[in-house]
Protein backbone atom coordinates (compact mmCIF):
# COMPACT_ATOMS: atom_id res chain seq x y z
CA UNK A 1 0.00 0.00 0.00
CA UNK A 2 1.30 3.41 -0.83
CA UNK A 3 1.20 5.89 2.53
CA UNK A 4 1.06 9.28 2.68
CA UNK A 5 3.75 11.32 4.74
CA UNK A 6 3.46 10.74 8.25
CA UNK A 7 3.71 13.59 10.73
CA UNK A 8 7.90 14.31 11.65
CA UNK A 9 8.65 13.61 15.13
CA UNK A 10 11.75 15.74 14.33
CA UNK A 11 9.47 18.94 13.17
CA UNK A 12 7.11 18.16 16.26
CA UNK A 13 10.04 18.47 18.90
CA UNK A 14 11.49 21.56 17.21
CA UNK A 15 8.08 23.61 17.00
CA UNK A 16 7.28 22.30 20.68
CA UNK A 17 10.74 24.41 21.79
CA UNK A 18 9.92 27.15 19.57
CA UNK A 19 6.20 27.66 21.02
CA UNK A 20 5.07 29.32 23.75
CA UNK A 21 3.48 25.88 26.03
CA UNK A 22 0.14 28.00 25.82
CA UNK A 23 0.08 29.50 22.42
CA UNK A 24 -3.10 28.57 20.36
CA UNK A 25 -1.81 26.79 17.24
CA UNK A 26 -4.03 25.91 14.39
CA UNK A 27 -3.88 23.33 11.77
CA UNK A 28 -4.41 23.57 7.96
CA UNK A 29 -5.25 19.52 6.87
CA UNK A 30 -5.61 19.50 3.34
CA UNK A 31 -6.32 15.88 2.04
CA UNK A 32 -6.98 13.89 -0.72
CA UNK A 33 -8.68 11.03 -0.49
CA UNK A 34 -7.92 7.09 -2.11
CA UNK A 35 -10.93 5.88 -4.06
CA UNK A 36 -10.92 3.35 -2.02
CA UNK A 37 -9.89 3.01 1.38
CA UNK A 38 -6.54 0.62 1.64
CA UNK A 39 -5.82 -1.22 4.89
CA UNK A 40 -3.26 -3.32 6.13
CA UNK A 41 -5.64 -6.19 6.71
CA UNK A 42 -8.52 -5.64 4.22
CA UNK A 43 -10.60 -8.35 6.06
CA UNK A 44 -10.50 -6.63 9.23
CA UNK A 45 -12.65 -3.75 7.66
CA UNK A 46 -15.54 -3.56 5.65
CA UNK A 47 -14.89 -2.06 2.00
CA UNK A 48 -15.36 1.68 2.02
CA UNK A 49 -14.21 5.06 0.12
CA UNK A 50 -11.51 6.71 1.52
CA UNK A 51 -13.88 9.65 2.15
CA UNK A 52 -15.95 7.01 4.28
CA UNK A 53 -12.57 5.68 5.97
CA UNK A 54 -12.00 9.53 7.02
CA UNK A 55 -15.04 10.27 8.15
CA UNK A 56 -14.38 7.26 10.80
CA UNK A 57 -10.64 9.18 11.20
CA UNK A 58 -13.25 12.35 12.53
CA UNK A 59 -15.17 10.40 14.93
CA UNK A 60 -12.40 8.75 16.57
CA UNK A 61 -11.11 12.26 16.82
CA UNK A 62 -14.33 13.53 18.64
CA UNK A 63 -14.42 10.40 20.68
CA UNK A 64 -10.67 11.02 21.86
CA UNK A 65 -10.69 14.98 22.45
CA UNK A 66 -11.91 17.08 24.60
CA UNK A 67 -14.33 19.97 22.95
CA UNK A 68 -12.95 22.19 25.22
CA UNK A 69 -9.62 22.02 24.14
CA UNK A 70 -10.06 22.17 20.40
CA UNK A 71 -12.85 23.93 17.71
CA UNK A 72 -13.00 22.71 14.12
CA UNK A 73 -13.03 25.86 12.48
CA UNK A 74 -13.85 25.63 8.95
CA UNK A 75 -14.03 21.28 7.07
CA UNK A 76 -15.15 21.43 3.82
CA UNK A 77 -14.71 20.50 -0.06
CA UNK A 78 -12.21 21.90 -2.97
CA UNK A 79 -13.66 22.96 -5.38
CA UNK A 80 -11.04 24.30 -7.71
CA UNK A 81 -6.95 24.51 -7.46
CA UNK A 82 -6.29 28.09 -8.63
CA UNK A 83 -2.54 27.79 -7.62
CA UNK A 84 -0.27 25.17 -7.26
CA UNK A 85 2.09 22.50 -8.62
CA UNK A 86 1.04 20.97 -12.03
CA UNK A 87 -1.14 17.41 -11.14
CA UNK A 88 -1.80 18.38 -6.81
CA UNK A 89 -5.39 17.87 -6.23
CA UNK A 90 -7.34 18.41 -2.97
CA UNK A 91 -10.50 16.53 -2.05
CA UNK A 92 -10.69 18.83 1.20
CA UNK A 93 -9.80 21.27 3.85
CA UNK A 94 -10.37 21.55 7.06
CA UNK A 95 -8.95 24.33 9.81
CA UNK A 96 -8.69 22.59 13.40
CA UNK A 97 -7.79 25.42 16.31
CA UNK A 98 -6.22 23.61 19.40
CA UNK A 99 -5.86 25.54 23.14
CA UNK A 100 -2.20 24.73 22.39
CA UNK A 101 0.40 22.41 20.90
CA UNK A 102 0.03 19.79 24.15
CA UNK A 103 -3.40 19.19 22.88
CA UNK A 104 -2.54 18.53 19.56
CA UNK A 105 0.77 16.31 20.77
CA UNK A 106 -1.66 14.79 23.22
CA UNK A 107 -3.87 13.38 20.64
CA UNK A 108 -0.75 12.37 18.12
CA UNK A 109 1.43 10.63 20.43
CA UNK A 110 -1.52 8.62 22.67
CA UNK A 111 -1.39 4.77 22.07
CA UNK A 112 -4.89 5.20 21.02
CA UNK A 113 -4.01 7.53 18.13
CA UNK A 114 -0.45 5.43 17.23
CA UNK A 115 -2.04 1.55 16.83
CA UNK A 116 -6.10 2.60 16.16
CA UNK A 117 -6.14 5.91 14.52
CA UNK A 118 -3.38 6.25 12.58
CA UNK A 119 -4.44 3.28 10.22
CA UNK A 120 -7.49 4.83 9.40
CA UNK A 121 -6.13 7.79 8.24
CA UNK A 122 -3.08 5.80 6.19
CA UNK A 123 -6.11 3.60 4.67
CA UNK A 124 -8.43 6.90 3.97
CA UNK A 125 -5.59 9.41 2.46
CA UNK A 126 -3.73 8.86 -0.99
CA UNK A 127 -2.02 12.17 0.47
CA UNK A 128 -2.11 14.80 2.88
CA UNK A 129 -0.59 17.87 3.92
CA UNK A 130 -0.33 19.43 7.66
CA UNK A 131 0.56 23.28 8.41
CA UNK A 132 0.78 24.33 12.10
CA UNK A 133 -0.44 27.95 11.95
CA UNK A 134 -0.27 30.84 14.79
CA UNK A 135 -1.85 34.00 14.97
CA UNK A 136 0.12 37.29 14.09
CA UNK A 137 1.32 38.28 17.38
CA UNK A 138 3.89 40.86 16.02
CA UNK A 139 3.88 44.04 18.68
CA UNK A 140 2.04 46.66 16.55
CA UNK A 141 1.26 44.75 13.90
CA UNK A 142 -2.85 45.22 12.85
CA UNK A 143 -5.52 43.39 14.46
CA UNK A 144 -7.53 42.40 12.02
CA UNK A 145 -10.63 42.37 13.95
CA UNK A 146 -10.58 38.33 13.40
CA UNK A 147 -11.19 36.18 16.51
CA UNK A 148 -12.62 33.05 16.69
CA UNK A 149 -12.81 29.82 18.60
CA UNK A 150 -11.47 28.81 21.77
CA UNK A 151 -10.64 32.45 23.22
CA UNK A 152 -13.46 33.91 22.24
CA UNK A 153 -17.40 33.45 22.24
CA UNK A 154 -18.49 34.71 19.29
CA UNK A 155 -16.87 34.75 15.76
CA UNK A 156 -15.94 38.19 13.93
CA UNK A 157 -15.01 38.47 11.04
Amino acid sequence: MDTPPNLCPDALRAVAAALPAEQPVVMLNLLRYRAQATYDDPAAQPPCTGQEAYQAYIDAFRQYNDPAEYTIVFQGAAQAQLAGLPGEQWDAAALVEYRNLGVFRRWVESDFYIHQVEPIRQAALADWRLLLLTRPSTPGAPDTGYRRGLMTQETIY
